[in-house]
Formats: C-alpha cells, structure tokens, sequence
C-alpha cells in the first residue's frame, strides 16, 4: 500500500482532523483518536525509509510476533508495534482500524456495577437453574500459562496440546508426539513461531500418515503448533498436497505446505524447491484462491532472491525491468539503439516532438541527433552539471523483508547477500543488521514537465540551425544545457557532412599488383635514351650510398627529401624531380620541415609565388647539414 492510497484512506475513514504533521519533523505525521486526543498511529514519509507505527495497547506484545510486524522504530514504547507496509491494504486497514479502537477506549472507566439479568415471566421455572448466578473465582488455582521456567508446565502445556484430539490418544502416532513435544517455548518470542515452524518442519520432512477422517482447519500465518493432532494427522495424510495432486483442500493446509517450500523443507535442492512454489501457484493458488496466488508471485521472487537463482531472473522480474529500462537507457546510452534513448527521453516529456519539423522529415536523423544532445548533457556531470538526477531520477535504498506474510525462519542465512535484477535495480543483504535493502531509481517529481522543456530547446534550435519550420520562444533552461543542446547539433552537422563527403577505397591487398603494373606500363612508354638515363642514376645513387660517411645524419628523411633539399642549396625546382617521382611537391615540403623543426626551431623552406626556396636565414645552416655530408 503506498502513502498516498494510505493518507487518503485514514482522511476518509478518521476525519481530517485526526491527522497532523508534527511541527519539528515535517516527515512525520501523526493519527490521533479526535476524542482522546491521543496518538494511535505514526508514519514517517521519508522516501527512503518509509515506515508506520501503531498503539495497539496491551496486545502488542501478542501482535508484534505476527509475520509483518515488528517492535516500534519511531516510538520507544512496548505498547507500540511497527507495520510493514508490503502487507496487504486490508491488513494494514484492519492495523489502523484496531489502533484507533484501542486508543478511543483507553480513556472508558470500567463500571463497577453489577449485570441483573431479570427473568421473563412466561419463563419456565423448569428452565431457571440455567440463569446465570455470581460466583466466586479462586484464583489460587489458576496457573501462569506463559511460565517457561517452569519444566512440569511445558510438559503440561504438551500434554494438553495432545488431548487436543478429542479422540483417543493412544492412537496418535509417536512422530505426531515427537512433533508436538519438540515444540521450544524458550524461544524468544519475536522468533518462537517461525524457528519452531523450522525445527518441527525439518523433523516432519518425510512424514506421511495413514488417518482416514478429515478435519477442516482455518487459521491466519498457520503453523504445526496450530494443528490439533486431528488436523495434524490430517495435513501429513493429506499426501495430495505434498504430492502435487491439486485438489482443494482448506488453504491453511496449503500455506502450511507453501511455508515448508519457503523453508526449504522437503525439497531436494532450491531449484526443487522453485519448480514446486511455480508449480503450485499454476495449477492451486490461480484456480482456488486468487489471494494466494497474489501472495505467491510476491514470493517466487522472494524465493529467487534468497536462494540465488540467476537463471530466473529475467523471467520473474520482467515488470521491474521494464519500468527500469527508461533510466537504464539514459544512464548507458552507449549500450543502446538511439530509437531506444530517444524513446525514453521522449516518453519522459510532456512535449509533442512530432511536431518538430525533422522528427517528421526523417524521425531516425533526429533521434541520432537527439541522442548527441544526451551525451553532452550526460558530459556535463565532470563539471557537477548531473540533469538526470537533479531533475529524471534519484538513487534510493531502502529496507525490504523478504517473504512478507509468511511463516520464515529469518535466522537461516541467505544464499547471496548481492542479487542485480539488472543494472540499476540491486537487492542486497547487510549481515550485520541482519536487513535486506533493494537499491533502484525513482523518478523525481516534476520530470515531464522540465524533460518537457529540454526538448522543446531542441525543437527550436533545430529549426534554427537547419532553417526548419516556424521559430520557437525560448523556454526556461539553464545555460550550460542550451549549451550542450547547441554543441550536440554542431556534432550532428560535422557527423552529415563527412557523410556527403566521396568516400576512396584502396585495397591494400592489390597495392603491390598495381605498383608492378605500373612500372611495366612505363618502362614501356620510356625510350631507349630515357632508360639509359634512368639507369645511370641508379648507379650514381648507388655510388653515393656507398661513400656516404656513417656518422652522416639524415634527420630522419628519404631518399626523394634529402635529394629535394641538395636541390633547392643548389638554387634548383624540384618540381620536375618530384613528379616523376609520384610526389606532391607541398607534401615533401611539409615532411621536410616537420623533420628539421626540431633541429632548427623553425620552418627552413617556404613557398615564394608557388616555387620552394630554402629561407635566407637558413640557407647556411642547411648547407652545412647536407652539402658538406658531416654534422
């Protein structure tokens, strides 16, 4: 039952006036009896730790030991007792109701008076022996029924459990006895119900009986030390349960039995224990009680949790990762399609985007550019700019208990203490409190409206940029986000543009074919002078490369570079060279400058009308590198 259904029902049911803030914690909210002014329920509206206390009088001792509840957290009282707010809504209706009965009679004073009950004359005399008359109670014979350290009353208290039977005793099987005995009343009461549910579980695992008759059984949390040996001996003989025969039968038997299974009790591994509470709720609970299956989807992905089945995961926890993946998209764009972003942030909004002129012209384009947008809002967290959380969504823990409602021993240890239903939305177990927190994101008051806004800011700057449609007034946003809106569309338009651009491909692969192909194409075209020429060439650089010093430095450049520059000192073009070389003249020239930059500081060839020359201040310095053949 969330808050709001939960105030709403208490204004209706209590009166307006029952209800107040407390003036030095604005989270908390007080319900108080409009005739005795007092308190009979406390909420906490902390959304991380939402909680609802209730004044149940003398009984909270008796109350608290019920499956969700718990001892008070907001007030320090023994006749307050803590309600889990995963009950059911009737249940915490009938805890509120109760609270406010016990708070409106607390401040009644008992009458004194005695009750006269006066015959009817046409009563027969006959008959009046049955009229009730006072009597004297002896209290000196009355016994404490809650004396645990008294042996001979828990033998007592075992032996009147027994004769519970209303049939002959002798009859009742020792198994049934060894159950009945084994029952722990030095248990402490917070946990007494469900560790002995546990032990006498365990020890009944694979018991089965042969009774005949059957007793019918109704009881709200049922355990074993709720059965008589009757409805005992009923349960175990009642292999249909146990058996996954599915028949009807009184639920509580079938709690029991759910309770065993939650336990771990008469399974063979967990994975058993999963298939039998699927099976269960398939072919019982959704045909014969539609309460119980509500129950039972609750806890199938309890059950998942504790006991670590991965491999379920996805199956039973498909709502909570659909209502996740709207921030899961936003918060890991890069893992994602941009329809898949573009959607969340659009669902989001309350603006209609369809309008926007080229949502309607190429709806793929501008969920592209809608995505660059995100990213650069995303990029603004470096700089303590975080729009999701500040506006979308928020990072909330808060307390669980898992198998609510039921009959679990919370002492047995858990299979994992860290369970992802995906990558926003953990459970996970702090061994030292003993407690189970789910860690999800909540969406932040207000979003739509302000998602609203940001994509309105992207409307009217796409319109701008690429002269769409009719301009739009600005809204309010902040700068730095118009900012990143203006710097994703920049990044859209660079991305386009390389888009249009010519695409060339070279296969590297044929590189070395073409090369040879080439190379016989012109020693066909060459004459026979040109040829010799060339060949000429080659052996005068072959001359060179012999009687060049060692410790000659090249400065890192080739062949074809080294010879442009001895060109250039020597007051040549090497415009032709290079050519017939496949050079470009200005790209030789830069590798030339880059190389030497670091040696000179500066660039030593420039361009003057087109032609490359050596700059005058440098012409000495690069005679002496190269000319002289020494550094």
């Amino acid at each position: 039952m969330n808050i709001d259904e939960l105030l709403s029902y208490a204004i209706r049911h209590f009166g307006k006036n029952s209800i107040s803030e407390l003036n030095d914690n604005s989270n908390l909210v007080a319900f108080s009896s409009p005739i005795t002014k007092n308190w009979f329920a406390l909420l906490d509206l902390d959304p991380k730790n939402k909680k609802l206390n209730i004044n149940c009088g003398d009984f909270a001792t008796t109350i608290r030991d019920l499956p969700g509840f718990s001892a008070a957290s907001l007030i320090r009282d023994n006749k307050w007792v803590e309600v889990s707010l995963l009950l059911s809504e009737q249940k915490i209706k009938q805890s509120l109701e109760y609270a406010f009965k016990v708070v409106l009679m607390s401040n009644k004073v008992p009458n004194p008076e005695k009750l006269i009950y006066i015959p009817d004359a046409n009563t027969d005399k006959a008959n009046q022996q049955d009229v009730y008359h006072e009597q004297k109670i002896n209290f000196n014979n009355w016994k404490k029924a809650n004396d645990n350290n008294n042996p001979k009353q828990k033998a007592d208290s075992n032996e009147a459990k027994t004769d519970l039977n209303f049939e002959n005793t002798a009859s009742v099987p020792e198994q049934i006895k060894k159950m009945i005995k084994s029952y722990r009343y030095d248990l402490a009461g917070s946990v007494r119900k469900e560790q002995n549910f546990y032990l006498q579980g365990k020890l009944m695992a694979t018991y089965e009986d042969n009774y005949q008759k059957k007793q019918s059984f109704l009881r709200y949390y049922p355990t074993y030390h709720d059965l008589t040996v009757g409805q005992a001996r009923t349960y175990f003989a009642c292999s249909k349960v146990r058996n996954n025969i599915y028949e009807k039968v009184s639920n509580s038997y079938a709690y029991i039995y759910l309770y065993e299974l939650l336990n771990g009790i008469g399974v063979e591994n967990v994975q058993d224990g999963l298939d039998k509470l699927i099976n269960f709720n398939k072919n019982y609970a959704q045909s014969f009680s539609k309460e119980m299956a509500a129950y039972l989807d609750r806890w199938i992905r309890d059950y998942i949790i504790f006991y670590n089945i991965n491999e379920k995961r996805n199956e039973f926890f498909q709502k909570e990762q659909e209502k996740d993946k709207k921030y899961e998209h936003l918060l890991y764009p890069n893992q994602f399609s941009d329809h898949e972003v573009a959607e969340s942030l659009i669902n989001l909004s309350n603006y209609k985007i369809e309008n926007c002129p080229l949502y309607k012209k190429n709806p793929e384009k501008f969920e592209h550019l809608l995505v660059l947008v995100w990213q650069q809002i995303l990029d603004l967290r470096q700089d303590g700019f975080d729009f999701l959380t500040n506006y979308i969504t928020y990072k909330n823990q808060m307390t669980v208990q898992l198998f609510s409602a039921a009959v679990f021993n919370h002492k047995l240890m858990p299979k994992t203490v860290n369970f992802e239903i995906d990558q926003i939305r953990k459970y996970f177990y702090d061994k030292e409190k003993a407690s189970w927190y789910c860690e999800s994101y909540w969406g932040l008051a207000g979003q739509k409206s302000i998602v609203g806004n940001l994509l309105h800011e992207v409307d009217r700057e796409v319109r701008k940029n690429f002269n769409l449609g009719r301009n739009l007034k600005p809204r309010k946003i902040e700068k730095h986000y118009l900012q990143a809106i203006k710097d994703g569309i920049k990044k859209y338009k660079i991305e386009e543009y390389k888009l249009k651009q010519p695409k060339i491909e070279i296969n590297l692969a044929h590189l070395s074919t073409i090369r040879e192909d080439a190379a016989g194409t012109r020693d066909s075209l060459l004459t026979e002078e040109e040829l010799r020429a060339e060949k000429e060439e080659k052996q005068l650089e072959e001359i060179a490369e012999k009687d060049r010093d060692e410790d000659f430095e090249d400065y890192g450049l080739s062949r074809e570079e080294l010879h442009t520059i001895k060109m250039l000192l020597k007051g040549e073009n090497p415009a032709q060279y290079l050519k017939e070389k496949h050079l470009m003249t200005a790209v030789v020239i830069d590798n030339i400058n880059e190389r030497l930059f670091d040696e000179i500081g500066d660039n030593v060839i420039e361009f003057v009308n087109d032609v490359p020359a050596i700059i005058e201040d440098y012409q000495e310095d690069i005679e002496d590198m190269f000319l002289k053949g020494k550094n």
